[in-house]
């Protein structure tokens, strides 16, 4: 893998790449949520040091072109076939992620000061509710969450209003015949973030995973941060927000 040069440290044992941080400074006014869903009121967050914007646009040629824009900034010291061979999966990764109903996605590429990478996929999708109030909805889904003793489930107090998060921990056993025939498996942490909007009956879903258990604790305090930059900008507020 490319090797990726390293900016400041984020928190101990984990760095940001420098193309990442740059993007921070660019995307630090946030994203607007309505992207391929339309009626869903604008939420706006900052993204964090060293995450990338996944292509997840709906016309093919929009996709492939910001595809291959995400492989320059990801690999940002890779050469135009680096660029071009890898634009393809990306592009397709995009599809499928936005097939699932995801209206934003991103990866985090970060030195983890061990000689490797470790990456953090983060996707925020809606999803309808029939709430009017958003305490009524956090309780509701917090109610849910807590009946399967397999989820860290808390509440939270955050400036947009309440919510309420899901941490699991899954482990899957991988294949012998891909290890050698010796048991191994792969771990995966995954924080998930339930934020009612204020603004409209919808639910925003924030989810931050990784396979790199070893950055799981600077993991958790990036979705803690982020999630504290949730906002809801109401009919009128999102140009001067944006401006």
């Amino acid at each position: 893998m490319t090797q990726i040069p390293v900016a400041e440290p984020m928190a101990d044992g984990l760095v940001a790449d420098e193309a990442g941080a740059d993007e921070a400074v660019r995307a630090d006014l946030a994203k607007a949520f309505e992207r391929a869903v339309t009626g869903i009121p604008p939420m706006l967050f900052v993204l964090p040091d060293g995450f990338h914007e996944l292509p997840l646009q709906p016309d093919s040629a929009d996709r492939a072109a910001a595809a291959e824009a995400f492989a320059r900034e990801l690999y940002p010291n890779g050469d135009e076939e680096l660029w071009r061979t890898n634009a393809p999966a990306f592009a397709a990764m995009g599809e499928m992620t936005a097939a699932t109903g995801v209206a934003y996605a991103a990866m985090g590429v970060f030195d983890n000061e061990r000689g490797g990478i470790a990456t953090v996929n983060l996707t925020i999708a809606a999803t309808a509710s029939d709430h009017t109030d958003p305490e009524t909805a956090a309780l509701a889904i917090r109610e849910v969450l807590v009946r399967d003793e397999f989820n860290d489930s808390r509440w939270l107090n955050l400036p947009s209003g309440p919510a309420v998060s899901r941490i699991t921990v899954t482990r899957f056993p991988l294949d012998p015949a891909l290890t050698g025939g010796a048991a191994a498996e792969l771990v995966q942490g995954q924080i998930q973030v339930y934020v009612p909007f204020p603004t409209g009956p919808f639910m925003a879903i924030v989810t931050l995973g990784t396979y790199n258990m070893e950055a799981w604790v600077e993991v958790s305090e990036m979705a803690a941060v982020l999630v504290q930059t949730i906002e809801f900008p109401r009919v009128g507020e999102q140009a001067a927000v944006s401006g």
